[in-house]
């Protein structure tokens, strides 16, 4: 879900279309549609990340252990966990390091045998369905748009959305790309600014886009964690000189997926984004996994109302 900066309260819905079946974001688009009228829908199409496929086993592991990525897309996950580039191993090498789930996750590649990427753990954790998986000191060849992204920009207008969500955008070309699939001129390209790419041209991007997101989980492992914030306030800046929208997007409530009260952090946070000119806040996990969902809306839409009076004030 998305919150803008007004007395409304979520003023955008966001799926994520690499999660769940057609036919579930179907019957919610529908539902949104229907509960609030007039709300637009903001559905992220899959595109160029590499994920974890849908497993039937999610293995749990302790550091130091070793587990087996492929490209074999057979296996369910319990011996093996498949990813969804098919040419994931051709780019893998001993040495390299991964990150899973926003980082949450982290591993060190071992070896690689055929389609077989052996991987070891930094950390405990569970590798869970559908995670992405990022490799930031590798250059992957894979097309602007992938076959499942013809598809999801089919669906995205036979059920009437308003904006597309794209990940790992770099260029102006990427965006043409995209837009040239579009066949109904109301919908719009939001482009997502998560790695080095995306910021090396980000101007180029922000001005062919409609709306651009900054998802930070992605761009904290693909870049650094400790540059986030700076870059963050680098787009907004770039954004606002070009006059064009800003999602800032991730942890902005992730303590409020399992306590009913943020941190002061947190709130500091979203006041930064805020002060530094974010039009959109979303919330992911804290709405899609969280135990205080309503909380958690209530709580940013607040923090916002406060900001957004203090500028005005301000005027």
């Amino acid at each position: 879900m998305l919150l803008a900066l007004s007395d409304a309260g979520m003023t955008m819905a966001r799926l994520n279309g690499s999660h769940n079946t057609s036919e579930w974001h179907r019957r919610t688009i529908r539902l949104i549609k229907e509960t609030l009228p007039g709300v637009p829908v903001l559905l992220d199409i899959p595109g160029r990340k590499i994920r974890t496929v849908p497993l039937t086993h999610e293995p749990a592991f302790r550091t130091g252990d070793v587990i087996i990525l492929t490209t074999d897309r057979q296996h369910d996950g319990s011996i093996k966990i498949p990813v969804n580039f098919e040419r994931f191993h051709e780019f893998m090498m001993p040495g390299l390091e991964i990150q899973a789930d926003d980082g949450h996750l982290s591993f060190t590649v071992e070896k690689v045998c055929g389609r077989d990427v052996h991987i070891r753990a930094k950390v405990d954790g569970v590798l869970r369905s559908r995670k992405g998986i990022n490799v930031p000191q590798a250059r992957f060849e894979r097309p602007l748009i992938t076959e499942h992204d013809h598809k999801m920009m089919a669906f995205a207008q036979e059920n009437d959305v308003n904006f597309v969500g794209v990940s790992f955008v770099e260029s102006a070309g990427h965006v043409a790309a995209i837009r040239n699939l579009i066949t109904q001129k109301r919908l719009g390209v939001v482009s997502k600014l998560e790695n080095q790419g995306g910021l090396d041209h980000m101007d180029e991007v922000i001005a062919a886009s409609d709306m651009v997101m900054i998802d930070r989980g992605d761009l904290a492992v693909e870049t650094s964690p400790e540059l986030v914030c700076l870059f963050q306030k680098h787009i907004l800046a770039a954004a606002q000189r070009q006059k064009t929208p800003v999602i800032v997007a991730t942890e902005l409530l992730n303590t409020m997926i399992e306590h009913p009260y943020p941190t002061k952090a947190e709130i500091s946070d979203i006041t930064n984004a805020v002060l530094d000119g974010a039009s959109f806040l979303m919330l992911s996990g804290e709405t899609a996994i969280g135990s205080y969902p309503v909380e958690a809306t209530s709580r940013l839409q607040r923090i916002g109302q406060a900001v957004s009076a203090y500028i005005h004030q301000r005027i």
